[in-house]
């Protein structure tokens, strides 16, 4: 789908993408007022990259008794902003130098239920926002062309579309002419609009719409959305685009050139400059940032595909950094690689600091020197309560062998306090509410989840088996060296 539209902004986004690489960060400035929110901190958090989305902290404030609450983000140049407000995953558009006046929704914690549930959502809210001021001594843009509210406008016509044209392309052949003008129905209000941002924005969500409701190929999309197109590392929409139609590339690529031997080279030969030459002669991924975006997303999904060897893909993302003259591909693979090494035995598993059954804060790495079995459980399911006395007699027998430690997963703190004096259990409990991110960092899914992890902080076995599952017999034949 080529729009003169779409093709008339092509120049201006790629001076504004070449303008923002070399620019100083500018202060943009959050601020508003909810009493529901008094007392607590507002964390503001940016991906640091859309492949593996990895959260980065950008900013934070204390919100006052009143409700009060103001944040200095530094930023370059337009990036999507959130927060992790209990049930909601609060976001805006933020560019740089504005001074936004934000307006959260009425408070509501995750519930236990809705914190142990690793398949738990948050649900969205495009924050409602006002600009007060421009800290550039530009001109305020009018309510209807701040970004914020056209895409929320541009997104409010494009969904309904969206939804109905992919539904009816899976159950029936699609109709070219309908979608079509429907394409541009959705189009003719944001013609005149400004922003370079908005109008990429729009151009990928149309692309997304070609592909899933016009049924329109992969390679199809490349060609007409990424070949000789900047690229917009910053742009949820691009991002978005990107990720499906470059989603199993390697399979694919291998499939269209199978004498180019593709797979042995990545898995049997982990030679990355081979990988990488192969690739450039594809006429799609001849600019580099794009190639190497390319190469990032197909090494971290072979990572999890079951086609690949993993251990291949962790060596071929080490030399992507290496070798990569692009700052964001060399931050996103040490995101990445920070990812799926984390609960890798021979790697040192995410820190922890939680309080005891004493309120002492206690540090994973405190246990250095020990063995450390640690386990995630709670109070009240039937396999934990039933594990705890199995432990009991594990920490009796091991004593001075390995350190027993528990993450209890309740309600409360002084739940687990009661929980461990009335039942007396001599081992250590921690409880996860100061750090709720434990159960995401260690991929909690069921309970009790139990890990082995070796003097020298790095993990033994993950999972470890649990205590009726033998574990006795064989971390002694760990301890002892057999």
């Amino acid at each position: 789908m080529n729009r003169p539209i779409f093709r008339t902004i092509l120049l201006p986004v790629l001076l504004a993408v070449a303008g923002s690489l070399a620019a100083a960060d500018t202060m943009t400035i959050l601020k508003g007022r909810n009493p529901g929110y008094a007392g607590d901190t507002l964390v503001f958090l940016s991906y640091s990259n859309m492949v593996s989305f990895t959260e980065r902290e950008v900013g934070r404030c204390a919100v006052s008794d009143s409700g009060l609450f103001e944040c200095s983000i530094p930023l370059a140049e337009t990036r999507h902003i959130f927060a992790h407000l209990g049930v909601y995953n609060c976001y805006l558009y933020a560019e740089p130098g504005m001074v936004y006046n934000l307006q959260l929704p009425r408070k509501r914690e995750k519930s236990l239920q809705e914190l142990m549930n690793p398949f738990f959502e948050e649900t969205a809210v495009h924050l409602n926002v006002k600009i007060e001021q421009n800290l550039r001594s530009l001109p305020l843009p009018p309510l209807d062309q701040e970004l914020n509210f056209m895409i929320r406008a541009f997104n409010d016509s494009f969904y309904p579309y969206y939804y109905k044209f992919v539904i009816e392309a899976y159950g029936n052949q699609v109709d070219r002419k309908e979608l079509n003008k429907a394409e541009k129905e959705i189009i003719s209000a944001f013609d005149s609009l400004p922003g370079t941002y908005l109008h990429a924005y729009i151009n990928y969500r149309m692309g997304l719409l070609e592909h899933y409701g016009g049924q329109e190929s992969s390679q199809k999309i490349i060609q007409d959305y990424f070949l000789g197109r900047p690229v917009l590392l910053q742009n949820p929409a691009y991002m978005e685009l990107f990720n499906q139609v470059f989603k199993d590339y390697f399979l694919a690529f291998s499939e269209e050139h199978p004498n180019l031997r593709f797979p042995l080279v990545v898995n049997r030969d982990m030679d990355y400059s081979a990988a990488n030459s192969i690739l450039k002669k594809e006429a799609s991924l001849v600019n580099d940032t794009l190639r190497e975006l390319v190469l990032l997303k197909g090494l971290y999904d072979g990572f999890y595909d079951g086609k690949n060897i993993p251990s291949s893909m962790i060596q071929l993302l080490d030399s992507l950094k290496n070798n990569s003259s692009i700052r964001y591909c060399r931050q996103a693979v040490q995101d990445i690689m920070h990812e799926i090494t984390k609960l890798l035995p021979g790697y040192q598993p995410p820190d922890f600091a939680l309080y005891d059954s004493d309120s002492t804060l206690v540090h994973l790495s405190d246990f250095r020197g020990d063995y450390v079995y640690l386990n995630f459980c709670n109070s009240f399911g039937y396999y934990c309560v039933r594990e705890y006395e199995y432990l009991r007699i594990l920490y009796e027998r091991l004593q001075g062998s390995i350190r027993i430690v528990t993450i209890l997963v309740d309600d409360s703190f002084n739940d687990m306090k009661q929980l461990v004096e009335s039942n007396n259990y001599p081992w250590i409990f921690l409880h996860f509410s100061n750090q709720p991110q434990v159960l995401e960092d260690y991929d909690i899914r069921s309970y009790p989840s139990y890990f082995l992890i070796g003097p020298e902080g790095k993990l033994i076995l993950s999972p470890a088996p649990s205590p009726v599952e033998n574990f006795e017999s064989t971390f002694r034949k760990i301890s002892s060296g057999q």
